[in-house]
């Protein structure tokens, strides 16, 4: 295949990365599996325009993206209905995305498992027709993020350590979002501290990624506002990695929501960056809508 690599020099893991060295490494992996292989290494603020090019140049047959999930979300979004392949090299904190996949968290291992991997196709939702790749979070998530962006870190554990002190800084102002819904299994309203529409239900990870990415739904999260108990444990739920089994939180799947917000002055983040407050939004599931590159042996296809 004719694959493009585009690297974000500013990633979590790349940021300590001799990022000539891996330039060579990856094109030499690449091509000695039998790809014509080209990478582009980007700063951060480069990174829009060099995904937007190659996912509209006629040049690869794929897009290899090194970066966080943000930088991926951007890739996938990109490629959202175009027949390119987006492989994934994990170098953020999370990397939420690869770990769906079943992509290596080691850089290194993950450019073999995609030089030797296979294509496959995977869910992908839209908000009001803007794709991501994980979730939609209005409320105490997206205040956490706010939160941790006032913070200073300088590494993938140092965001970790933020993240953790900017969530029991949001317990000390518990957001209070007013939505209604609209849903294909029935509707509601109320007062919610958080809100989550994920891409696919998230089962019992100690991460909050969900392991069936051709789930075919969304994953619906509330947590009431009105119970300070049920907010707080909720929070420590998400922190020690107990969200699908949490008594605090209200889960349902569907395949469609529709969420009507009551007022503007709320957070809002997608696939982990804060975005300007939607009042209005339709969420969607796309089965299997993106083309990606998975390990040889997974069960994806």
């Amino acid at each position: 295949m004719r694959l493009k690599g585009i690297f974000n020099r500013d990633g979590g893991t790349f940021k300590t990365t001799d990022m000539d060295a891996f330039h060579r490494l990856a094109t030499d992996i690449f091509t000695d599996a039998g790809h014509e292989f080209h990478c582009d290494i980007v700063a951060g603020k480069e990174v829009k325009a060099a995904i937007e090019k190659t996912a509209d140049g006629s040049g690869f047959d794929g897009m290899i993206v090194g970066g966080g999930d943000g930088t991926v979300s951007l890739a996938a979004g990109f490629l959202h209905g175009k027949d390119k392949l987006l492989g994934v090299v994990p170098a953020g904190t999370m990397n939420l995305f690869a770990r769906s996949l079943g992509i290596s968290l080691d850089i290194e291992e993950a450019l073999q498992e995609l030089a030797n991997g296979k294509p496959a196709r995977v869910d992908m939702p839209t908000i009001n027709d803007r794709p991501f790749i994980h979730q939609f979070s209005v409320g105490m998530h997206a205040t956490m993020i706010k939160n941790r962006e006032k913070l200073d870190y300088d590494s993938r554990l140092g965001k970790i350590s933020a993240s953790t002190r900017a969530w029991f800084d949001t317990l000390r102002q518990v957001p209070d979002i007013r939505v209604k819904y609209q849903t294909d299994r029935g509707d509601g309203e109320g007062s919610f501290a958080l809100l989550g529409i994920s891409n696919n239900r998230i089962h019992h990870n100690a991460v909050p990624f969900s392991d069936r990415p051709q789930g075919g739904k969304l994953g619906v999260y509330l947590v009431k506002a009105s119970d300070f108990d049920n907010v707080v444990g909720f929070a420590m739920d998400y922190l020690t990695g107990h969200l699908e089994d949490s008594e605090n939180v209200t889960l349902f799947e569907v395949d469609r929501i529709t969420l009507d917000f009551s007022a503007t002055d709320m957070d809002q983040s997608l696939d982990g960056d804060l975005i300007e407050p939607i009042i209005h939004a339709v969420i969607e599931q796309h089965p299997r809508a993106l083309h990606v590159i998975v390990p040889d042996g997974s069960n994806l296809v």
